[in-house]
């Protein structure tokens, strides 16, 4: 399992607040961004290169721990966005659930916020962390966001009737590993086809043009509290975010955006992605960006280093961020060299590095740079499900039949393989196999969450039951205790682990039917159906 630490950050610090964008008045400074953490009960203000902005959300704890880099804080809330036309502009100092020393920082205070009242609930949600959410996710975009025109500097696109291709040229446009990422593939369609998204993301270089601060006399910089316009497609879109709430005033301040639900797609027809790395497999062949593998000891992200361009980047996995469409997005590869009608055909070109500390840099590359270059992994990879679509297809469809028959909601489905663990082969079925678990997640009609993990046994001589759990209350990250299971099932060489009960609750195991020679008979199916529903409820 990665270890993952940024180089600008001490371990155990939590972010308190982002201040101001700040840069020295030469044509070749760059913007960099203003943070307050607070380690050891001591306040620290650190400064950082503009692509950091990916992962600094208020409220979060970076730990330098094995597993998630950060977690987050704070009360957790639901919102359904209204109308934009409804939301007022306010300075963060005037919010009642600012700290009242971060409320003496004007740098601080004078950040911007929307604020909205949603079914009697008062909201400040700063600008800032929305648009981290809704754009930036990868170190390439933020630049783009701090150019005029960036994105058609990055992307350039043709449309045929209903069907649009998007290109992106080699170095300075996308990396071509985050376009084999479906939910990057779906994040740059939205971006990119959606009118009002695209206006709301080139805002943010407007206002920066238009309201920076001359630089004063005697002063080394100017500066820039960060600014835009969100779009109004945004009504309607559910939000869950974490943050200080007053019960009595019923006011809520958002620090982080941990999802975004429903956002609105309006182009119905096909999309390809173009990008001249991405090629038919050609053995031994390395195209695009590389991932860093699990096998990796240490990642470390140097955020102010340049990096070389001779060198691709490499993908830094950190934990997936929450983005959902309305719809099924339809997108796809065009690999060069593939006849028509042939797109999306998947190439695998990942090569695994040694288990030694490694370190990337994700700063613009340029010729002169002196170490690796890297680019962050935020959003997840849902084209993973089909890559196995006849893994727990009588589950899949025993859970669809259970949602459409109750007043469950099924809120996520993924199916991938088992991760990793250092001198454990569990992971695999065989040598080219890997062994995949099933992770659903669902809403009840109370509101509480359940789990159903299914892990396959195919090869092993004992099954596995089916586990139906809930988190503990106490437990802040619940995708971090999900890993921690998965991790010691392979470490327990396909056992259920011990532990569970110190984070689940409840915790109830769903035997499966037995089989006949025919397969799983119906009546031994709808049994089953009927356990898992009893189990969830």
């Amino acid at each position: 399992m990665n270890r993952t630490v940024f180089r600008q950050i001490p371990n155990g610090s939590k972010l308190l607040a982002v201040g101001n964008f700040f840069r020295a008045p030469t044509p070749s400074a760059e913007w960099r961004l203003a943070a307050l953490f607070e380690r050891k009960g001591q306040l620290q203000l650190q400064r950082f290169a503009k692509e950091m902005s990916c992962v600094l959300a208020v409220g979060r704890e970076f730990l330098g721990d094995e597993g998630a880099p950060y977690r987050s804080s704070g009360f957790k809330k639901t919102v359904v966005l209204p109308a934009i036309e409804t939301w007022r502009e306010r300075r963060l100092g005037e919010c009642p659930r600012l700290a009242r020393k971060l409320a003496a920082n004007p740098e601080i205070s004078g950040q911007r916020c929307f604020v909205f009242e949603v079914d009697g609930l008062t909201v400040w949600l700063p600008k800032f962390e929305l648009a981290r959410k809704m754009f930036f996710h990868a170190a390439f975009i933020v630049r783009a966001a701090f150019a005029p025109n960036g994105l058609d500097m990055v992307f350039t696109l043709y449309r045929e009737d209903d069907v649009v291709h998007i290109h992106t040229p080699p170095k300075t446009g996308a990396p071509s590993q985050l376009l084999k990422i479906k939910g990057y593939r779906d994040h740059f369609s939205w971006l990119l086809l959606n009118q009002d998204v695209k206006r709301s993301f080139e805002s943010i270089w407007q206002s920066l043009n238009q309201g920076q601060e001359r630089v004063p006399q005697g002063s080394a910089y100017a500066r820039w509290q960060f600014d835009f316009q969100a779009p109004p497609s945004l009504a309607g879109t559910s939000m869950d975010v974490r943050g200080p709430f007053d019960p009595e005033s019923n006011e809520l301040l958002v620090w982080e955006i941990e999802k975004l639900q429903g956002l609105r797609f309006t182009h119905r027809g096909d999309v390809f992605f173009h990008h001249p790395a991405l090629k038919l497999s050609v053995r031994g062949e390395n195209t695009g960006c590389v991932p860093v593998p699990s096998g990796t000891g240490e990642v470390e992200v140097d955020a102010d280093e340049e990096p070389t361009a001779a060198k691709e980047p490499r993908l830094i996995h950190l934990p997936v961020e929450g983005i959902n469409f309305d719809g099924q997005l339809i997108n796809k590869i065009a690999y060069n060299g593939e006849r028509a009608g042939t797109h999306g055909k998947r190439v695998d070109d990942e090569h695994p590095l040694g288990g030694e500390s490694t370190v990337f840099g994700v700063a613009d590359p340029v010729s002169s740079g002196s170490i690796a270059p890297g680019e962050f992994q935020l959003l997840g990879d849902r084209e993973i499900q089909q890559r196995f679509p006849e893994r727990f297809s009588q589950l899949s469809e025993l859970i669809n039949q259970i949602i459409q028959e109750s007043d469950i909601e099924l809120l996520s489905l993924e199916v991938a393989p088992l991760p990793q663990v250092p001198r454990c082969r569990y992971h695999m079925i065989d040598d080219e196999t890997p062994r995949c678990y099933l992770l659903a997640r669902f809403r009840l009609e109370n509101h509480s969450e359940r789990y159903l993990l299914e892990i396959e046994t195919s090869g092993n001589r004992k099954r596995m039951s089916t586990r139906i759990m809930g988190i503990k209350v106490s437990i802040e990250d619940a995708r971090q205790c999900i890993d921690r299971i998965l991790r010691g099932i392979v470490k327990g060489s396909l056992r259920w682990p011990s532990t569970m009960a110190k984070y689940c609750e409840p915790l109830q195991s769903v035997h499966h039917p037995k089989d006949d020679p025919s397969g799983v008979n119906q009546n031994r199916s709808a049994d089953w159906k009927q356990r898992i529903r009893a189990a969830l409820i």
